[in-house]
């Protein structure tokens, strides 16, 4: 047992070193590990890292202590790098948007309703809105007054202060799915699409992507809004073709952190707002709550 507490900083930097090899060399692009990368984000890694440290400095192992403080500190530093902005440039937009999880409803409408309410968007996007649409319409319907309501399914809705043009559900496989609107906000023609890829951290990414990717080429020239809780890390490969198109909206002009599950404590950036060109984002952030497992996304455009 002795040898085994005296071999605990190693095996610490092991549990942290692992991983971090993976995301390095691989990212999330092989099947068989994307699972590890998902469940090892670099918040994670550096606080096992840091683990590492400390024991080998309580234990008087100076040089592993040495080592296992750097990797912690640059782990921390990519974290922070990662996860935080602030944009001193960032303004309200014309418009307010907000993209937010509701866990089917299941810590109470009234919560939700009552967060949505505060935020007051122009067009909102909601996933997993449950099997309850008397409960769920009566609920949003009176935080969100004026607006237009759309649910594509329980698992995807849409609400717009303005007019849906029309609007179609897209399969993306695998039990993934969106939703196509062609909207209207003031005179402001928008094409929204809401999306939700299944939360099975082992099933693959690409052909879900690939599919999504195909729905948006034949967008390009619209004004695009991208909303929704994709299940997958801002940072996984499967990201990289779509910013050749669009842009986060947190990138551009998000301020605080960017995680949003699992909360009250979260370490994956799912839940995400891509824009074109012809959407210009100029303020984004993220607020938790004891509604959701989700952290919602508001953000103002014009």
């Amino acid at each position: 047992m002795r040898r085994w507490l005296t071999r605990t900083p190693e095996l610490a930097l092991a549990a942290c070193l692992a991983p971090l090899a993976v995301r390095l060399l691989f990212r999330d692009r092989v099947p068989g590990l994307a699972a590890l990368t998902y469940a090892t984000p670099v918040c994670l890694l550096a606080a096992a890292a840091t683990a590492a440290f400390a024991l080998a400095w309580l234990l008087g192992r100076r040089r592993t202590a040495s080592l296992a403080g750097g990797i912690a500190l640059g782990l921390a530093v990519w974290t922070v790098a990662a996860n935080v902005s602030v944009h001193a440039a960032a303004q309200s937009g014309r418009y307010r948007g907000l993209l937010w999880n509701v866990e089917n409803g299941s810590r109470g409408w009234e919560r939700v309703a009552k967060h949505v309410q505060r935020h007051d968007p122009d067009v909102a996007a909601f996933i997993e809105l449950g099997a309850n649409p008397v409960t769920r319409e009566a609920a949003l319907a009176g935080a969100l007054p004026g607006r237009q309501l759309f649910w594509w399914s329980d698992g995807l809705g849409l609400a717009v202060r303005g007019r849906i043009i029309d609007a179609r559900y897209l399969s993306l496989g695998h039990g993934s799915q969106a939703g196509l609107a062609h909207v209207e906000l003031d005179g402001r023609l928008l094409t929204v699409v809401v999306v939700h890829p299944r939360s099975t951290p082992t099933e693959p990414r690409a052909e879900v992507f690939a599919a999504l990717e195909r729905e948006l080429g034949t967008l390009r020239g619209e004004p695009l809004l991208v909303m929704g809780d994709f299940n997958t890390p801002s940072d996984s490969v499967f990201f990289d073709p779509l910013r050749r198109d669009l842009s986060s909206a947190f990138e551009t002009a998000g301020t605080g952190y960017a995680a949003s599950w699992p909360m009250p404590l979260p370490v994956l950036a799912i839940d995400q707002v891509w824009t074109n060109d012809s959407v210009r984002v100029r303020s984004c952030h993220l607020a938790g709550s004891s509604a959701s497992d989700h952290r919602l996304v508001a953000f103002s455009f014009d």
